[in-house]
Formats: C-alpha cells, structure tokens, sequence
C-alpha cells in the first residue's frame, strides 16, 4: 500500500471484513419539479431520478453520503431487494450497519445517475413533447449534467443543501471530483476511485471501440432500433467485451483462464472450439444485453470520455484552489484503465491548490480496474478512517 500526503492506515485482507447484518432495501423514484437544463443549453422538460436510501437522515440533515456508480452500474449500492435475492449491491461490503460507510452514522443515497437506463431518465425514457421514446434523440449529456441532476434531486426530494462526502468508483469517481469543483460549499469530502481528473487516450480509445461495435451492429438503425423492433444485441455485447477486457490485468486473465490457454489443453483442436476466456467473454456481453441499453452505452460513454475537471475552467490548478472539501483517492496497483499515476495526480493537484486534507491511496491488487468492485474489501481501513474524520 502507497499512501500519499501522509497518515497511516492499515492493510487489510480482502477476506479480513466481518460480516455484518444485512440491509433490505427498496428502488425508489423521485420526479424533480421543472426539469433540467443541460450544458448544451437543451432541456429535459421531465427528470426522473431512482435512487437506494440505507440509513435515515439526522436532524439538520448534514449526515448525506451520495453513492455515484460507474458507467453501466445502477443505483443498486448496497444490500438486497430480499433475503432470497443471491446478489448484493456493489458496494455491500462499505455500505451497511457497521460497515466502513456506517448506516447507524450516516443516510446513504444511491442514485442512478441521469442518461442511464436503470431507471432515472435516459434515452429508454418517454419524451413528453413527443409521446415517444428518446431514443437517439436525447440530448447529448456531461458528468456536470449529472452532478447538477443530483444536486436539485437532493434538494427537492430530502430538503438537503450540504452533504457529508460523494464516493464512487471510476465514472462515479469523475462526479464525486465534480461536486468539488462545482459545489466547494456543498460537500465536506470526496472518495474518488479508480478514476482520474480526465480519461486518458487509452481509455477514450477502448470507449471508441465499443461504441464502434454497436454502430456497426445491423439492427442499430442509426439507434432507432426500437421503432423497428429490434436490439443491437451483438454489438452491444462486443462493446461490453471490449469494455471487460479493459477492467482486468494480464495477471486476472492469467488468473481466471490459465488452463484455457491453449485448446489443447482442454478441447479439441476444430474452428468451433472456444477459448475458456471466448466463454467468459461471451457470458460477460449476454448479461449487459439484458439490462442495458445501447443508446445509453453511447451516451454515456461519450459523457465519460468528454469530461475534463478543467474543461472550460482556467486550469487545474485554479479548480483545486477552490476545492475545499477533504479528498481521499483511491487507486490500484494492476488498474490499466486509470493508472496509479492518474489517482497521485489528484491529491498532488488538491494538495497544490492549499488543500492539506487530500491523500492518495495505492491498494496493492493483481485484478485491474475491477479492483474497486471485486476488492472492493481493501478500501475498507481507508474509507474508515476518513468518514471517522468527517464524523468528528
């Protein structure tokens, strides 16, 4: 473990954190009154936003943890829609009763985030001016879109003005970075993870190629694919095997398909044989064609590779000197996707800016980018400590 601007937290197993008791959650949905307006100057005349609440809110409402997730996540962080349910949110292992983010201390709010298809609307979602599904015509959307779709859902749903901290992983790290920057007033901290200040070109380059898959795809239809009754099924699930690719390291793939290597090892030698990792791959794209939408891969992807902190600002610098809240970035060792670098680079800039409450922490972890969901454990001392020194 490599920290950055000094302190100590200790290390931790990924099977180190006790179990604790289980949250049964519900998807709520709020409609925000009046809509938004976007960056691009385009409105969204109706906004929906579905959101997770675990933990109750205090009596000044100053106890708010916002959950941002990742590109084709959900508002699903933490807990079960039902004890029989054989999944838990992404987060489960952070998030609950006296867990590293204490639902006993804090109201944790997850929402979906705006553009997605989980809910919240996107391009799934009826236009009310024209009584039919967005479809490819829903406006162009930014990471500040979102973050703005969240502010006035916070305040308009909860009556909430100032929250306690933002976290979340790789595209929710981007949100988390942008109510900093937007809101300094507003938020106390920040848990960026796995992500960075702006995509780097080799992850804009894989989010090239994965929107290119769906494009290409015949039943796309320039995305009027649902006038025709039809899904891009096979070019979405390439964009999310080229997507899965990108989250793990060579030591994962090495890992998970080291007796698939070779067919010879394990199947016969003919055209049709797959490949242990073709089996893996194949399973990854069937899954994300059933809940996801390719309009909304697009959009989103171009939402996530168009975001820079200092995109239309003076410079980073300028940005950081008024970021006040506390930052803790996290970053793994093996992430291909957002390097190590990229997570310094954040707490190095807040640091520049006069913030001397911003640390960079470097989890030692051999499985990439989904290190932040599948070790997800690791981050538990850290996340500890700084919501004990926010609690404070």
């Amino acid at each position: 473990m490599f920290v950055l601007g000094g302190g100590k937290i200790a290390s931790m197993s990924v099977h180190d954190a006790p179990k604790r008791s289980q949250l049964i959650v519900i998807k709520e949905t709020f409609r925000l009154s009046g809509g938004i307006t976007l960056e691009s100057g385009a409105t969204l005349p109706e906004v929906d936003v579905a959101y997770e609440r675990y933990g109750d809110l205090n009596a000044d409402k100053s106890n708010v943890v916002l959950i941002a997730h990742g590109i084709t996540g959900s508002s699903h962080a933490a807990g079960k829609y039902a004890l029989t349910n054989r999944s838990s949110g992404y987060w489960d292992d952070i998030i609950g009763p006296g867990k590293a983010i204490d639902t006993n201390t804090w109201c944790v709010i997850a929402p979906n985030f705006l553009g997605g298809c989980r809910g919240t609307t996107g391009s799934l979602s009826i236009d009310p001016r024209t009584g039919k599904p967005y479809g490819p015509t829903f406006p162009q959307i930014s990471i500040r879109d979102m973050v703005t779709t969240q502010k006035i859902f916070l305040e308009q749903c909860f009556g909430v003005t100032n929250i306690a901290c933002v976290a979340g992983g790789s595209m929710g790290g981007f949100q988390a970075l942008e109510w900093a920057a937007m809101y300094p007033d507003a938020v106390r901290g920040i848990i960026p993870v796995a992500t960075a200040l702006t995509p780097n070109p080799r992850a804009i380059a894989y989010n090239h190629c994965a929107r290119t898959a769906i494009r290409l795809d015949p039943a796309f239809n320039d995305g009027n694919y649902a006038a025709v009754g039809m899904e891009p099924e096979a070019g979405l699930a390439l964009a999310r095997m080229i997507g899965t690719i990108s989250y793990l390291s060579d030591s994962s793939f090495q890992d998970m398909f080291h007796d698939g290597c070779d067919p010879l090892l394990s199947r016969d030698i003919s055209p049709r044989s797959d490949f242990l990792v073709e089996d893996y791959l194949n399973d990854e794209g069937d899954k994300l064609n059933k809940r996801f939408d390719a309009n909304s891969y697009i959009l989103i992807s171009r939402a996530l590779d168009s975001h820079g902190l200092a995109r239309d600002r003076s410079s980073l610098d300028d940005v950081f000197r008024t970021v006040i809240a506390r930052v803790l970035a996290i970053g793994f060792s093996s992430d291909d996707l957002f390097p190590p670098r990229q997570t310094i680079e954040i707490a190095e800039r807040a640091q520049r800016g006069g913030n001397e409450n911003a640390h960079a922490v470097i989890l030692e972890s051999d499985y990439g980018h989904d290190a932040f969901l599948v070790h997800q454990r690791m981050m538990i001392p850290a996340i500890s400590t700084f919501m004990d020194v926010l609690s404070s």
